[in-house]
């Protein structure tokens, strides 16, 4: 996901949202955040679901202007079907909901790290945790004062639903 500024140019009614098409004017990334997650990835062009790459050799843009460049230049070329909740009309809106999913994925692999280095099979590998509570004091340092002041946050960190089970809730 890459909070971008858009224009839509089309729009889907589904029986659930609606879609809409876009073309991406801005990405508020870093070009090297671009280089390493959205150059030659695919997306989805039209309501069709044809897919498109976006194509573009890394060595090619060194600055965030020969980037911008690029998509000033490049018309309709780099259209990307997304879903409704997902566009938003302001900045404050779209850093609001991208903040919340992000932190939603960097708390999953967070739990995911946990579970990785406490796996008794790796009771004797460079980053094994033997005990919940060990990896808390290490979390907590690492994270500062940037968490709640809950005693349970840790508790619904390192045991929360993975988005498999989330997917699965009627």
């Amino acid at each position: 996901m890459f909070p971008v500024l858009a224009i839509i140019h089309d729009v889907e009614f589904t029986t659930k949202i609606p879609r809409y098409q876009i073309r991406i004017i801005k990405f508020y990334d870093d070009l090297n955040f671009l280089k390493r997650y959205l150059f030659n990835m695919t997306y989805e062009k039209n309501f069709e679901g044809k897919k498109t790459k976006f194509k573009l050799k890394r060595s090619e843009y060194s600055k965030m202007e020969d980037f911008q460049n690029l998509l000033d230049s490049s018309g309709d070329k780099y259209k990307v079907v997304v879903d409704s909740p997902m566009c938003l009309k302001t900045k404050n809106e779209i850093f609001g909901v991208f903040n919340k999913i992000q932190d939603f994925l960097i708390e999953s692999k967070i739990k995911e790290l946990y579970e990785f280095s406490s796996r008794t099979s790796y009771k004797n590998g460079t980053y094994s945790y033997v005990s919940k509570g060990v990896f808390e004091i290490h979390l907590k340092k690492f994270l500062g004062g940037r968490v709640k002041n809950d005693k349970d946050f840790y508790d619904s960190l390192l045991y929360r639903p993975n988005m498999k089970d989330l997917d699965n809730i009627e």
